[in-house]
């Protein structure tokens, strides 16, 4: 089994390391793309208009000065395109957890997102900023929880979809299913200097720490504030449909459209 191994912390987190150890106890092929420093927050930018550079430190293992999704397209597209794609991707382990909305923000979800959009099963690892990586026993566990997913990709992977899994405050302990909570970040700022540059004011704003938070019952927080770790199963291609009444009022009375002469394929550049 081919295995990439990511995050947005950095290539020297605590993190990634364990979740690298964990995966080398299911395969030999594992390699590691990761930021060339913190790159938390930066959802599913990529630097698009700019370039970015990879760095090999041995056979398997590179820093990108990119985005965190940039490490994967850059590892999926690039490092192995001319060889057999990864099986599974491991995203993680964040330094603290991913709640809320910060399946839209965090670059852990993010890489398994990416992950998804190129059909690779992918879990985005999150875990408490006090858990000893170092310890036999989180080791012996989060070794078991790969393996479990890693053996078994066919009973949990659906096209489209990736795991999230928030590890539990003290390891071990069972992970139960919960569904997103609401725990928004950046939710106030403070301005931190007020400038004038001579023709109209500057302000220099930070936002501010802490989170908006809304617990409910049987939602991530309310699991992990119990002990327990979550999970939950994400789809990005997921819609909702539309009010024929809200069609109703963008369609006032218009033209029926023309019928096109050319083709799709034949518009394509």
């Amino acid at each position: 089994m081919r295995i990439l191994v990511s995050n947005d912390d950095g290539h020297f987190s605590p993190g990634i390391a364990a979740l690298e150890l964990a995966a080398r106890t299911l395969s030999d092929d594992v390699w590691v793309v990761a930021p060339d420093r913190k790159r938390s927050s930066m959802g599913h930018s990529l630097s698009l208009h700019n370039d970015f550079t990879v760095t090999r430190l041995d056979s398997r293992r590179y820093i990108c000065s990119g985005t965190p999704v940039d490490g994967v397209i850059a590892a999926l597209a690039w490092l192995l395109k001319d060889s057999a794609p990864p099986d599974l991707v491991l995203a993680g382990i964040n330094d603290g957890r991913n709640i809320g909305e910060d399946i839209a923000y965090s670059g852990t979800m993010a890489i398994a997102r990416e992950a998804s959009f190129w059909g690779i099963p992918a879990v985005a690892f999150s875990g408490q900023k006090n858990i000893d990586f170092q310890a036999p026993a989180t080791k012996d566990w989060l070794s078991g929880m790969v393996r479990g997913l890693g053996n078994n990709l066919s009973t949990w992977h659906k096209p489209d979809h990736w795991l999230s899994i928030n590890l539990p405050t003290t390891v071990p302990a069972p992970i139960r299913y919960a569904v997103p909570g609401r725990a928004k970040i950046a939710a106030t700022i403070e301005a931190i200097v007020e400038e004038d540059d001579g023709h109209a004011g500057v302000t220099k704003l930070r936002y501010s720490g802490g989170r908006h938070i809304q617990v409910e019952t049987d939602d991530e927080l309310s699991r992990l504030e119990a002990g327990y770790g979550t999970i939950y199963r994400l789809c990005w291609n997921n819609s909702a449909r539309v009010e024929d009444s809200l069609l109703d009022l963008i369609n006032l009375p218009s033209p029926s459209p023309a019928r096109s002469t050319t083709g799709y394929k034949d518009k394509l550049p």
